[in-house]
């Protein structure tokens, strides 16, 4: 009895990520069509993803729930993005953070849509709102925790304070890239340079 109880929540989890998963791609592509999330329907999901209604209520109280999922499959993607710029090797030059930055600007231009329709959700939703505040909260202490060594070891300016600093570089790369990934998909170079300049300054500038 065990084993087929083990084998019976492994199957539900199992198909719960499938399910994430075809509705994740199902909301990227409407909203690419030029849909507004706030406007897609339970029941334009369920069709799309030919599932029950009741399929979807199994594992999503509402369409906010799912935002929320969608939002935690999307933060990763782009905060998974961000481990080059973090672990950036003490021998890297101002050139290395341009090419680790521009991997995350390349992962949030992937799912530009989804990251635009979770701002538009947090700013109706209570749930998506905090849910959000949390994931930029652990970008936050994913940023100290790997920028406090190197700071120790010399290879980030000591005379600034990290947990004051780290708030600011996470909002502001997150809100810029919202604003200056164009249309088109594509960030300026020359937005990448301005982005590239803050952050060596602000972290690295005289350091290495």
């Amino acid at each position: 009895m065990p084993t087929v109880t083990r084998r019976s929540k492994q199957s539900r989890a199992e198909r719960r990520e499938a399910i994430g998963n075809r509705l994740f791609a199902i909301v990227e592509r409407l909203l690419a069509e030029g849909a507004v999330f706030s406007e897609i329907s339970v029941e334009q999901l369920i069709t799309e993803a030919d599932i029950a209604r009741s399929t979807f209520y199994v594992y999503f109280v509402d369409k906010g729930a799912l935002m929320i999922e969608l939002m935690e499959r999307v933060t990763k993607a782009v905060g998974d993005a961000a481990n080059d710029w973090f672990h950036l090797p003490p021998a890297a030059t101002r050139a290395d953070l341009r090419k680790a930055l521009a991997r995350l600007a390349a992962a949030y231009r992937q799912h530009g849509r989804m990251m635009s329709a979770v701002i538009e959700a947090a700013a109706y939703d209570p749930r998506v709102q905090e849910e959000y505040a949390a994931v930029m909260a652990r970008r936050c202490e994913d940023m100290n925790r790997n920028f406090i060594p190197q700071q120790r070891d010399g290879y980030i300016r000591s005379d600034i304070d990290l947990a004051a600093v780290t708030p600011w570089l996470a909002w502001m790369f997150e809100r810029g890239l919202n604003q200056l990934i164009g249309q088109d998909g594509a960030m300026s170079e020359s937005a990448l340079d301005g982005a590239t300049s803050v952050i060596w300054q602000t972290l690295y500038e005289g350091t290495r």
